[in-house]
């Protein structure tokens, strides 16, 4: 009989499917016909496990892949696709977003942004880095623990520019007064990397300017969630790939 993925899908023939291509990880193709664990495509043939069903194109490019009905890698790339040839480079996991750089700048990074993920909670507003570190800010609040935000991803993935945003984020919505205000706590804070970047950076092939290292940077607020300060960590440091200046 039919092998069942997930327990409620078998390829068939006539079915568009997903199939798995050397050049583009997936494409999508058209079955011709099903034999035991053959499934032969307009492509070729493949093994079952290397075909995957379709989602309905209603759910091309929705804001959370747990939103599909099928969450196969292909499915998973399709959506992120989809959403940033919109220039929508944010897209959620549930609690987990997912952030593909754009390398350029968009225009959803301004103060009056900031204030929309003040006011709404997640899941009513499109998915965004500030959307993140509201959540953060407001579990901070609410149950009045330390928080934190893990940023990951390959060299040139955008992981110091997310930290900025981050950074924005928390110094203008829960800035401090006076010389301690937004402005100069955000400048202070982001200042200090080129800093450590003079020491710990290098080129790759996907980066110029890559960091060879992690960092753990700690906001501290008071007692009236006020930013007042931060400090920064470097807690990894690649030596072995600093071998010269560029």
């Amino acid at each position: 009989g039919e092998t069942v993925k997930n327990d409620n899908w078998v390829p068939l023939r006539g079915q568009k499917v997903w199939i798995t291509d050397q050049k583009e990880s997936f494409v999508q193709s058209l079955i011709y016909n099903v034999s035991d664990d053959i499934v032969e495509t307009e492509e070729g043939n493949r093994k079952r496990d290397e075909v995957f069903p379709i989602n309905p194109e209603t759910q091309d490019g929705v804001p959370d892949n747990t939103m599909m009905d099928f969450l196969y890698d292909a499915n998973l790339l399709h959506n992120l696709s989809v959403r940033y040839s919109r220039d929508e480079i944010y897209t959620y996991i549930a609690y987990i977003l997912i952030a593909i750089n754009p390398y350029k700048q968009l225009a959803n990074y301004t103060e009056e942004d900031m204030w929309k993920y003040r006011k709404g909670s997640m899941g009513s507003t499109p998915p965004h880095v500030f959307a993140i570190a509201e959540r953060a800010f407001r579990h901070m609040r609410g149950g009045r623990r330390s928080q934190s935000i893990i940023c990951s991803g390959d060299s040139g993935a955008g992981k110091t520019e997310t930290c900025k945003y981050l950074l924005r984020y928390m110094t203008t919505v829960a800035g401090g007064h006076g010389e301690t205000g937004p402005d100069i706590l955000e400048k202070r804070i982001i200042e200090a990397n080129p800093i450590i970047e003079a020491f710990g950076n290098a080129k790759t092939g996907r980066n110029n300017n890559s960091s060879r290292f992690g960092k753990f940077v700690r906001v501290h607020f008071n007692a009236d969630h006020k930013v007042v300060g931060a400090d920064i960590t470097t807690y990894l440091l690649e030596k072995a790939r600093l071998i010269a200046q560029p």
